[in-house]
C-alpha cells in the first residue's frame, strides 16, 4: 500500500517550523547565564550519547562513508554551532533570510567544483538571492555597498555558506548503482557525525576560552533544560526531516524547508517582538523566491557537466 505524501511532507513541514524557531531555546538557555559554549556543548553531547547505541548497529555504514562524510560532518558541526551563537547574537529574520543564500553559495561551487552548467532557474536564483540580500542589508539613502551589519549577520552569511559546502561534499559522496539508482552518505550518519564533532568543536572552545565557561550554578540550572531541549526539540526535528526527505521529492523538500524562514519571522514577531519593515519582506520575499527556483531546479534532470 502507498503512503500518503502528506506523511513525509507534514514531517518536513513540521521540521522547518522547529528549526524556524530553534532560536527560542538557545535565547533562553543564554538568558539562564549558560552561555551558548556550554549550552552548545550539553545539546549536541546529549544528541550524540543518545544516537550513539544506533550509530554502533550502523557502524559499516559510518566506515563506509570515509573521508567524506568526516568532512560534511565537520563542516555541518561548525555550522551548528556557528548557527546557535549567530541567532542569539544577530537579528533572527535578518540571520535566517541571510542563510538563506545558501542557492548562491551552491551553485557557485556546482559549477566550480563539480564542474556543471548553471541553467536558466539556478542563473535566476542566484539573481534573485542577490536581490535579496542588497534588499536585507542595504541601508536607505547610503550608496555603499551593502554589507552584513554585525556579528549575527556575517555569522548567518558564513553558515550558509559552510551548508553549501558540506551539500558539495555530500554529492561528491554520491554515487550510481548497478540499477540505475544514485547511492551517498545517509542521512542518519551525517547528522551523527555532525553532532560528535559539534560537541568536540563545543567541549573545545570551552577548554580554550575559560571566559565562555558559565558559572556552576548556572550549570545545574542550565544543563539540565539543554539536555532535555535535545531530546524534545534537536533530535525530533533532526529525525522528522531525515524520514520525510527520504521518503518525498527533493525538490518539494527543499521547498518545504523554506517555511523555517516564515517559522523564524513570525515567531521572532511574536515572541521577541522583532517587527519586519517593507524592505525586510521585500528582501524575504526576493530570497523565498531564490530558494523556490532552487528547489525547482533539483526537479530537473541532472545538468550536464562543463568541458
Amino acid at each position: 500500500m502507498a503512503m500518503n505524501p502528506a506523511l513525509p511532507a507534514g514531517a518536513i513541514a513540521l521540521s522547518a517550523v522547529l528549526w524556524g524557531t530553534w532560536w527560542w531555546p538557545m535565547r533562553l538557555l543564554d538568558a539562564q547565564g549558560l552561555g551558548v559554549a556550554w549550552a552548545s556543548l550539553v545539546i549536541y553531547a546529549t544528541a550524540t550519547a543518545f544516537l550513539a547505541p544506533f550509530a554502533w548497529a550502523r557502524r559499516r555504514h559510518l566506515r563506509a562513508g570515509g573521508g567524506l562524510l568526516v568532512g560534511v560532518g565537520a563542516s555541518l558541526g561548525i555550522l551548528l554551532v556557528l548557527w546557535n551563537l549567530a541567532v542569539v547574537l544577530g537579528d533572527v529574520v535578518r540571520v535566517t533570510l541571510l542563510f538563506y543564500l545558501t542557492p548562491i553559495w551552491a551553485t557557485l561551487l556546482a559549477r566550480f567544483v563539480l564542474h556543471e552548467t548553471i541553467g536558466r532557474l539556478r542563473a535566476a536564483a542566484i539573481a534573485a538571492g542577490l536581490g535579496g540580500a542588497a534588499v536585507v542589508l542595504g541601508v536607505p539613502g547610503e550608496t555603499a555597498v551593502p554589507l552584513p551589519h554585525g556579528a549575527g549577520d556575517w555569522l548567518g552569511l558564513a553558515c550558509g555558506m559552510i551548508f553549501a559546502v558540506s551539500l558539495t561534499l555530500a554529492r561528491l559522496g554520491s554515487r550510481t548503482s548497478a540499477d540505475g539508482e544514485t547511492q551517498g552518505l545517509g542521512g542518519f550518519e551525517q547528522s551523527f557525525v555532525a553532532f560528535v564533532f559539534g560537541a568536540a568543536g563545543c567541549a573545545l572552545w570551552v577548554a580554550l576560552d575559560p571566559s565562555a565557561a558559565p558559572p556552576g550554578r548556572a550549570v545545574v540550572a542550565g544543563a539540565p533544560l539543554a539536555a532535555a531541549i535535545a531530546l524534545v526539540w534537536l533530535l525530533p526535528q533532526t529525525i522528522l526531516v531525515l524520514w520525510g526527505a527520504a521518503r518525498f521529492d527533493p525538490g518539494r523538500t527543499a521547498i518545504l524547508m523554506l517555511l523555517e524562514v516564515i517559522a523564524a519571522s513570525v515567531s521572532a514577531t511574536i515572541v521577541a517582538g522583532d517587527l519586519l519593515s517593507g524592505r525586510d519582506l521585500t528582501g524575504c520575499a526576493l530570497i523565498l523566491v531564490a530558494g523556490a527556483l532552487e528547489a525547482q531546479s533539483l526537479r530537473r534532470p541532472p545538468p550536464t557537466r562543463a568541458a
